[in-house]
């Protein structure tokens, strides 16, 4: 199943990306990632900055997985409210897991400030808008849940929305500690800055990962790579066993506006809907539009990539129906595989039969906040400590 097709935004902001060598030898590392993506980075930062020694092995070239069709909003609300999470699974572990995502977006906020290189990283509110009168109950008792518990969230009515957001909705939450990122620019970054921490990295290097030994993995090409921890860090381009039935699979549609010389609504925020599937925006800092949605079972959408302008046009239209008077004129449009959880949680953790395998799979639409969290799960794993938010989304949960 591909990643991803059509014409991505991203891959067009780098000139120079880095590029590393394939693997030609055998190697030994104390954690090997596979994966190189936004995930893989992110967990090496986090253990190569508590001194361990990583490694990190990308089959393609980093970054040019599933992160190249990410949008870039980042939030610590999930697609799955604290109202909901409380429903089932109970009030501790639900404001534990959402206290575990506030953390990890001020923790990527921190990262942010100290990498070499651009990122357009920037510190965003969320409108949360109920797409329909029906969604004003829930939306009320998800504000009083996270009021209550000393989130940062206001609720904004239908007048204070046409007022300050341009928006004729029925009502909204506004939560911060959000941002926005370039996640290919990031990921440059991130890989630079781990470098200078003793990561080493290795493009066009795809390991065997269906024939993994206890301690040794190999190369397509057979090359040995012994390890004391193995953490894939593969998105959506594997399903390993232990967490298979709990994945579901959608595709998503996006695309990227020319720059617009409109004035836009107020702090450029984050948009998002209630109603699912969900529409969700975010501007530039050129000044371009990024949108998505349309999500469907990837077995029904339509072969190849024809449909994809259709469907860009179709959520272009649900942005003009916020905001009529932008002039929105479509200069990329994509589609990407996405992967959601039956409970809605990410899986973070030891395989069950070999605990020194570990899965961060940042599924769910919160995947770059959850590969966050994941990273500083994972070092309290290898080093021997607890970790508050261990259990929530363990992979055997």
């Amino acid at each position: 199943m591909r990643l991803y097709e059509g014409d991505l935004y991203w891959s067009q902001t780098v000139a120079k990306p880095l590029r590393f060598d394939k693997l030609a030898a055998a190697s030994h590392t104390r954690v090997l990632i596979a994966g190189g993506g936004v995930t893989g980075n992110l967990c090496a930062y986090v253990l190569s900055s508590a001194g361990m020694d990583v490694m990190v092995a990308e089959r393609g070239r980093l970054g040019r997985g599933s992160s190249l069709a990410n949008t870039g909003l980042l939030q610590y609300s999930s697609d799955k409210m604290l109202s909901e999470f409380m429903d089932d699974l109970g009030v501790e572990p639900a404001l534990r897991f959402y206290q575990m995502c506030l953390e990890a977006m001020d923790h990527l906020t921190a990262i942010d400030q100290i990498l070499p290189g651009p990122t357009d990283y920037r510190l965003r509110d969320s409108i949360y808008y109920a797409s329909t009168p029906d969604y004003i109950g829930p939306l009320q008792r998800e504000y009083h849940c996270l009021d209550q518990h000393h989130f940062p969230v206001e609720w904004l009515s239908r007048e204070q929305l046409r007022n300050q957001y341009r928006l004729d909705k029925p009502a909204a939450l506004r939560t911060w500690h959000d941002a926005d990122v370039n996640p290919y620019r990031f990921i440059q970054a991130l890989a630079c800055k781990n470098q200078q921490q003793g990561v080493r990295y290795f493009e066009c290097t795809e390991l065997d990962l269906g024939h993994i030994q206890a301690n040794q993995v190999f190369t397509r090409d057979g090359w040995p790579i012994t390890f004391e921890h193995l953490i894939l860090t593969t998105g959506y381009s594997r399903f390993y066993a232990p967490a298979r039935e709990r994945i579901i699979a959608y595709r998503t549609y996006a695309f990227c506006s020319e720059p617009l010389s409109q004035d836009l609504w107020k702090d450029e925020a984050m948009i998002w809907e209630t109603g699912r599937p969900y529409l969700y925006l975010r501007t530039t800092a050129d000044r371009r539009i990024i949108a998505g949605g349309l999500d469907e079972d990837p077995a029904a959408a339509e072969p190849g990539s024809g449909n994809i302008p259709a469907k860009a046009e179709a959520i272009a239209s649900q942005v003009k129906g916020l905001f009529p008077h932008l002039d929105i004129k479509i200069a990329h449009a994509w589609s990407g595989l996405f992967c959601g959880t039956t409970d809605g949680l990410p899986i973070i953790g030891p395989d069950p039969k070999q605990p020194n395998i570990f899965y961060l799979l940042g599924y769910e639409g919160n995947g770059m906040c959850y590969s966050m969290a994941g990273a500083l799960i994972l070092k309290d794993y290898i080093e021997g400590k607890f970790n508050p938010y261990q259990t929530i989304v363990r992979v055997d949960r």
